[in-house]
């Protein structure tokens, strides 16, 4: 089957910051994703974004999106700041 029209998913942006967890400043990888209507496989336009963070220190992982875990507001704070750059 052939698909004309779709959408997908890519990354458009990875950042560290530094987050503080148990009273310890911990580095945190923000990703930036954005969803995009694409025809023949050529991304026409964006519309929406996706956000995602990972705290090694205490291998703790939340995102935004269908599915996901419940992101605390700071850390959903810090990746919506991360996002205005992309």
């Amino acid at each position: 089957m052939f698909f004309i029209f779709g959408i997908k998913t890519k990354l458009v942006g990875k950042e560290e910051r530094k987050v503080v967890k148990n009273g310890f400043m911990a580095n945190a990888i923000i990703s930036v994703y954005k969803d995009y209507f694409e025809l023949f496989f050529i991304p026409i336009f964006p519309f929406g974004k996706k956000y995602s963070i990972y705290i090694p220190h205490s291998d703790e992982y939340y995102e935004t999106g269908v599915g996901a875990s419940d992101m605390p507001k700071e850390y959903l704070e810090l990746c919506k700041d991360v996002g205005k750059r992309y």
